[in-house]
């Protein structure tokens, strides 16, 4: 089961649960119950902060709060949290360490040491800037548009009203608006029965999935706790949420005990995401912050600088986180071997053996009488068709050649032997 940590968007990178991790009673509600997770300042006593330079007008102004030192403290970036001074008669300083506490840990001894007026504080805190974002302090408080440096002056006069003062001073106001937030300020406090810490304490946790799951189905439940609800709830990386049924939920609208499920029905591949459920406030609101005189010096009621009462800007939300993990299941493969194509036999189809047919021999050549140029060649006799088997002997054609000059020279002496015949 995750627990509640803190956290400020304008500093997405540092967040103010990294200091308060160091105090480990103050998130002891990490391994509580969701009932004993409210946040109790008091187990933040000796956790180190860094108070940087003050903002506003010369004579009043906020301390940004940072919950580490700024790697450059010429330029430390968007604070954590914001603090105002609760001992008018204090010198402040700034850019160095200091430590933060809860309502025991003050070391001064003005009015705040009082229950009653450290309850005046707190309301005055709860109900201005920058608890309040500026246009809805200016709306809340009837001045419209009211400057930041205005509603910051407006807020320490009301606070220095009851930490150093038992009446109501002529402030030199810097403008009417100031003087008119300043009065909706100290007359809403005189009228409340003030607050305490615990009215700043909200809890959050998330408890993740049990089991394996797989992908192709709803992974789930992540069961959301909260005494703050409406909660906000975001996944990463995102993924659709469902509730038991497969149906889409309100994401910014989540309450106490709700179930909420991962979609995911069309995925197929291995994988784990975050579910983190985040609520309005957190429960540091009114801690104590001691400052020591020197960089390297422990604060203590004889020696320290001016103190501060912290308070949470108006986008802070303390969250909580669970994780869940999904593995596709594999299916075995086995990897075919090489395998030989059997080759087709054709089978033979018996033939029955040819009747041997005798061949024609060549004819012999008539005696014919010799033209000039040449002689008539005998021709030579066809054996039938080409697809009949050859029988018989066969005369190569030189032999044939031969015979046939054989027959022209024989022709052409036995007429030369009756020609000298004749002539005897």
């Amino acid at each position: 089961m995750a627990r509640g940590t803190l956290s400020s968007p304008a500093r997405g990178k540092r967040r103010w649960a990294v200091a308060l991790l160091a105090a480990a009673a103050l998130l002891a509600p990490a391994l509580a119950s969701p009932a004993a997770a409210e946040a109790d300042p008091a187990a933040a006593a000796n956790t180190p902060v860094w108070v940087g330079g003050k903002q506003g007008y010369g004579g009043t102004g906020v301390f940004p709060i940072y919950s580490s030192t700024p790697e450059d403290p010429a330029n430390p970036g968007d604070p954590d949290f914001w603090a105002y001074c609760i001992e008018h008669d204090v010198h402040a300083k700034t850019r160095t360490p200091a430590i933060i506490g809860d309502a025991a840990s003050y070391l001064g001894s003005n009015h705040f040491s009082d229950p009653v007026v450290r309850g005046r504080v707190l309301w005055v805190l709860a109900h201005g800037y920058p608890a309040l974002s500026l246009a809805d302090f200016g709306a809340a408080a009837g001045t419209p548009g009211i400057s930041r440096n205005d509603a910051i002056e407006a807020m320490q006069y009301a606070i220095w009203r009851y930490t150093d003062l038992d009446f109501d001073a002529a402030w030199a106001w810097e403008s009417e608006d100031s003087k008119n937030a300043y009065w909706y300020l100290v007359n809403g406090a005189n009228a409340s029965a003030g607050m305490t810490p615990a009215d700043f304490a909200g809890t959050v946790s998330v408890t993740g999935p049990t089991g394996s799951a797989k992908p192709g189905e709803l992974v789930g439940p992540f069961t959301v706790h909260t005494d703050r609800a409406p909660a906000q709830v975001t996944v990463d990386p995102a993924l659709a949420l469902t509730d038991a049924a497969g149906n889409a939920i309100d994401a910014n609208a989540v309450t106490d005990g709700q179930r909420i499920y991962l979609d995911l029905r069309a995925s197929t591949t291995s994988g784990s995401a975050t579910l983190t459920a985040s609520i309005a406030g957190s429960g540091f609101t009114g801690s104590v912050i001691s400052v020591p005189n020197t960089a390297d010096g422990t604060p203590n009621s004889e020696d320290h600088a001016q103190s501060l009462v912290l308070v949470a800007g108006s986008g802070t939300r303390t969250s909580a986180s669970a994780t869940a993990q999904w593995t596709a299941s594999s299916t075995p493969t086995t990897t075919p071997g090489p395998t030989t194509t059997p080759t087709p036999t054709v089978p033979t189809t018996p033939t029955t053996p040819a009747t041997p047919t005798p061949s024609t021999g060549p004819t012999p050549s008539q005696p014919t009488t010799p033209t000039a140029g040449g002689t008539t060649a005998p021709k030579p006799v066809a054996s039938g068709s080409d697809d009949l088997a050859v029988t018989g002997a066969l005369i190569p054609p030189a032999l044939i050649a031969g015979l046939g000059l054989f027959a022209v020279l024989g022709g052409g002496a036995l007429l030369l032997a009756l020609r000298r015949r004749a002539d005897a």
